[in-house]
């Protein structure tokens, strides 16, 4: 069986997971190019199998005060914390209580509402679970 492979919006192929997959989609979700930046979250969230790499990726995402975060990249980053949740069966704990932080904000509260839910339907309290235990 053949590993499936993806390119980079600069065209390079990898392996889908592989170290020089995640390096180069990780750097396009830092792209001032917000196409760019959301296919690879979502790309990230979707295929890399490593959920703590994705978890990292999204707290840098979620985080109030890195200004570089493109307003459109944060909002599909909650999202994309339920995605982790339905994927994997678990959610680590930092990324939960940054959720929660979120449920008050203006913007993005009924985003972490959703990401909330689908915490509770597919990892649950009893399957939040520390970076790298799973």
């Amino acid at each position: 069986m053949s590993k499936l492979v993806s390119h980079d919006a600069a065209g390079r192929a990898a392996a889908v997971g592989s170290a020089e997959w995640r390096a180069a989609l990780t750097a396009d979700v830092g792209s001032t190019d917000v196409g760019r930046a959301t296919r690879a979250l979502l790309a990230l969230t979707y295929d890399d199998p490593d959920r703590t790499a994705v978890e990292a990726l999204l707290l840098k995402c979620l985080d109030p005060s890195d200004t570089t975060v493109d307003p459109q990249v944060t909002a599909l980053a909650v999202t994309c914390v339920g995605h982790v949740a339905r994927l994997h069966g678990a959610i680590g704990p930092d990324l939960l209580e940054r959720v929660r932080d979120l449920l008050q904000d203006p913007v993005l509260g009924g985003r972490a509402e959703d990401a909330m839910d689908d915490i509770a339907s597919f990892a649950g309290p009893a399957r939040e679970v520390q970076p790298g235990d799973d």
